[in-house]
């Protein structure tokens, strides 16, 4: 067996918080890996600094989007182990430079039959208890998924790509397109609090560095991706400048349904496109996807059908985007495990 399969496995499948010094390690490397990415996939802002566009629409690789992980280990080991091709799984296709796997973010905090846990957590937190049992089992799902997914980043760096949700934001500061986060309990502030004091202020700070790496949007073959709906029709120089132009990380991490400018979600495909010099023609295979809402189903249709929202937290889906023809949500997209 592949030995870093091994140490992503272990990491995954581990019962017990990340050790410390592995920990920094990894996040220290992810860090890096993230800030060296001035690539031609990544081009820089206009003011030298990261760039949050991923740009792959020349792309001739398949690409599988992964809504909302929400603090499940077992979802991304699945799908890592999920026969992609007739003869390869994920892991192996990656390793064969087969594919491309894109995360749209939010990997911490769950939001599935864990109310009651929550409940318990706040009750320690409000105790003064801030790495009680309840807690620490919390973030511990949360915190093997992140450190899972970045030895995944760092294993393949052109090949596996994060994008910033709005649940990226450890130190659940508001500003800069970021809002404190709260939904069964004081979850932000709960997570931020258990890492000061279970790892200390380094491990927090490396994780914050490592948010605020992350890119934005995905520009592929045949898809445009973002965590959430686009609020508006940004162009591809506003999107490369997100991080440093008011609005856009907000508009792109937090849109809720029925507030995004009518028609955002095409205008953005054919800024992206008009920038890149694809023919008008080519805009019509072009979807674009998102998570951050959930969906009842497998997938939720906004914007006349431009907009295809992928996230059912009940189920362990992927979206699986050819290069060479349309996506179709009725056939693209996989359950890698049945039920949860």
């Amino acid at each position: 067996m592949d030995s870093e399969f091994q140490t992503i496995k272990d990491i995954l499948t581990s019962n017990t918080l990340p050790f410390y010094d592995n920990f920094f390690q990894l996040l220290n490397s992810a860090s890096e890996c993230l800030d060296s990415e001035k690539t031609d996939y990544r081009p820089a802002a206009s003011d030298g600094s990261l760039g949050s566009l991923i740009d792959f629409h020349k792309d001739e690789l398949p690409l599988i989007v992964i809504p909302d992980l929400h603090a499940r280990p077992y979802f991304l080991m699945n799908i890592l182990e999920y026969q992609i091709f007739d003869d390869m799984t994920v892991y192996e296709a990656l390793g064969a430079g087969k594919v491309r796997l894109l995360s749209v973010g939010d990997i911490l905090h769950t939001e599935r039959n864990t109310r009651e846990r929550w409940a318990a957590a706040a009750a320690e937190f409000n105790a003064g208890i801030y790495t009680g049992p309840a807690l620490s089992a919390e973030m511990q799902e949360g915190l093997c998924l992140l450190a899972g997914l970045l030895k995944l980043k760092t294993t393949f760096p052109s090949y596996v790509h994060i994008l910033k949700g709005n649940h990226e934001n450890i130190l659940n500061a508001t500003g800069n397109g970021d809002y404190a986060f709260r939904k069964f309990a004081d979850e932000g502030e709960m997570g931020m609090v258990f890492v000061q004091d279970y790892y200390g202020d380094d491990i927090l700070y490396l994780i914050n560095c490592v948010e605020k790496s992350l890119p934005l949007v995905y520009f592929g073959k045949k898809c445009v991706v973002s965590h959430a709906e686009p609020f508006t029709d940004w162009t591809m120089e506003e999107i490369k400048d997100a991080r440093i132009k008011e609005g856009i990380v907000e508009g792109l991490t937090w849109t809720d349904n029925g507030v995004a400018n009518p028609g955002s979600a095409a205008k953005i495909v054919k800024n992206l496109c008009d920038a890149a010099g694809e023919k008008e023609s080519a805009m019509d295979d072009y979807v674009y996807l998102g998570g951050h809402r959930p969906v009842t189903g497998n997938y939720k249709l906004l914007q006349n059908g431009r907009y295809i929202q992928i996230h059912n937290p009940g189920k362990q889906n992927i979206a699986f985007v050819q290069p060479d023809r349309k996506f179709n949500p009725d056939t693209d997209i996989k359950e890698v495990v049945k039920n949860e």
